[in-house]
């Protein structure tokens, strides 16, 4: 899938998550010509990220393109708006763009509703990393158990309530 965007407070999940994408799909001969770490809150690196999402991978495997602090879902000037639905439809499927951000995308911002439209019809895919609220037990017991899943460990019962009351 070409475009990801990754969202929340879990920054250890975000992190996990974009790990298992460059593990998974770039070849660790061409991982240093095809992984790009690039600055969205810097306009210049968010527009680098669009020429280098619309480019193909080097050698074998995928290119991935990680933005942080992406500006496309939340407050994106009108020039890179439309450099963004412009490049939508230009990115090969050997790349993928991952788009990062801590917060929510604002739904009412032309970018975010071309790429809720990509997302609809499968061409995207949107995943949040939410952080439990201190008082939702439920909600960590879940989170708890989700990264153990992740790291493949296996938690008692005991253990998981332990720590949940070590970390909060």
């Amino acid at each position: 899938m070409p475009i990801q965007l990754l969202w929340g407070d879990d920054s250890a999940a975000l992190d996990r998550a974009i790990q298992t994408v460059i593990n998974n799909d770039v070849d660790p001969s061409w991982a240093s010509v095809n992984v790009s770490r690039l600055d969205g809150s810097d306009a210049a690196q968010a527009r680098q990220a669009l020429e280098e999402a619309s480019t193909p991978p080097l050698g074998a495997g995928a290119r991935v393109v990680l933005l942080k602090r992406s500006p496309f879902c939340n407050a994106c000037p009108s020039d890179l708006a439309e450099r963004f639905e412009s490049a939508l439809y230009g990115i090969p499927e050997s790349t993928h763009l991952l788009l990062c951000n801590p917060a929510k995308p604002d739904g009412r911002l032309r970018t975010t509703k071309a790429l809720m439209k990509r997302v609809r019809a499968g061409a995207a895919s949107e995943r949040s990393f939410k952080l439990p609220a201190v008082w939702d037990g439920a909600g960590q017991r879940q989170l708890v158990e989700r990264a153990a899943d992740e790291l493949n460990i296996n938690l008692e019962p005991a253990a998981v309530d332990a720590l949940i009351d070590a970390i909060g």
